[in-house]
């Protein structure tokens, strides 16, 4: 079937292409994070041996198949008629199994197609978009890597921090004890895991939160990350678990060093990973996060970015001995926008790159992708190995 295209010297052209299914509604793009709808790795095409996307996917084997949930990614129609009939296959099958549409079935004739799947047993298979017929041609693979989940525990503290007092960004008296409840840390670690669900990750937090450490800072309510952390994170510590501590605030507004002078509502958290500082690892989270910034630091925890040299200290930015994670932004596009370790929280507007503001996870907001992909010269490359790897050794 022709298609018409305007091609200005050359061009690489797709077929069909995988994408993120927020919703189980195949036109919709862009939506929250959710657990059973990951993002597809599709960084780069050239070298060949880069290959297609590769599709993370988690399997709890404790949860009985038929009560698994499904998993959802879009097939769209880049470079196609949508009238030409497309089928799907998994290659090795019983890894997972198709549920929409199943074998045998044709896609529907449209332009976004909803493809379902549930895990059946860990391990790497194919999923082959075929022209034609099942057996027809193959015109797009995308790998999935199916995660058997490992157990990371986690021990939480809600300290009371006493200290000078001090007012946040908004005028109001910092508290001295976080403003979270007991219920509300719960839905924030149950969100955590909705990012790492796919990639094989699942926190389980002790059941008692101890609510009974008090800290005497230098001020109120705050942890001075450039100072205090380290110290923090040493109190009522559990061994073999990550210890994450919540904080109405994390900041230095009287810091006698000038590189370290962080005024309240600025940084939400600090992650401290647990193979380059195995006896004070842990996590410091601000009342004011969301729980992107919480996974986010969590990473860290896990050793993300993980790059021996040194020169990231995340996706976007080169180490500034001054000021660590504040240095040249050297890299800035939608993708690097999609993945959890991108060093901004918050995306902001910009008018010459509107399209930027909104990369898959609602305007403003950035996105849960973590690396599967190994690419030449890129050294924030195979998150998902890594944080596998350093939470096994717990």
């Amino acid at each position: 079937m022709p298609f018409a295209k305007a091609v200005y010297r050359w061009e690489r052209v797709v077929p069909v292409r995988f994408a993120r299914a927020p919703t189980t509604d195949p036109t919709v793009s862009t939506g929250p994070i959710v657990a059973a709808a990951p993002d597809p790795d599709d960084r780069g095409f050239l070298p060949h041996s880069t290959g297609g996307p590769i599709y993370p996917m988690g399997l709890d084997t404790s949860v009985e198949f038929d009560k698994r949930d499904k998993v959802r990614v879009r097939l769209l129609r880049e470079n196609i008629d949508d009238g030409a009939q497309l089928f799907l296959k998994a290659k090795p099958d019983k890894i997972v199994s198709l549920d929409n549409p199943a074998d045998g079935v044709a896609l529907p004739s449209s332009n976004k197609m909803l493809v379902e799947m549930r895990p059946v047993a860990a391990g790497e298979t194919q999923l082959e978009v075929h022209f034609g017929s099942d057996t027809g041609p193959i015109i797009h693979k995308m790998k999935i890597v199916v995660n058997r989940m490992l157990r990371v525990r986690c021990s939480v503290h809600v300290p009371t921090i006493n200290g000078n007092v001090q007012n946040d960004s908004h005028g109001n008296v910092v508290p001295a004890v976080s403003t979270r409840s007991n219920a509300n840390i719960q839905t924030f670690l149950n969100d955590v895991n909705k990012i790492y669900f796919p990639y094989g990750l699942h926190l389980v937090p002790d059941a008692a939160i101890d609510r009974a450490l008090v800290l005497n800072l230098l001020n109120q309510g705050m942890v001075d990350d450039a100072t205090e952390w380290d110290n923090v994170l040493l109190q009522n510590r559990v061994a073999h678990s990550v210890n994450i501590h919540f904080v109405p605030q994390i900041a230095a507004p009287n810091n006698p060093n000038p590189n370290f002078v962080f005024p309240p509502d600025q940084v939400g958290g600090v992650g401290v990973s647990l193979v380059g500082s195995p006896n004070d690892f842990g996590l410091l989270l601000a009342d004011w996060v969301v729980f992107q910034s919480g996974g986010h630091e969590l990473g860290h925890v896990l050793n993300l970015v993980n790059d021996p040299s040194q020169q990231f200290v995340h996706v976007n930015t080169v180490t500034d001995p001054a000021t660590p994670g504040t240095g040249k932004v050297v890299r800035d596009d939608i993708v690097s926008r999609r993945r959890l370790m991108y060093a901004f929280t918050n995306i902001l507007p910009s008018a010459k790159n509107p399209h930027r503001n909104d990369v898959g996870y609602g305007a403003g907001n950035p996105g849960a992708m973590l690396t599967i992909k190994n690419l030449v010269n890129d050294k924030t490359d195979l998150e998902m190995a890594e944080v596998r790897r350093s939470a096994a050794r717990l």
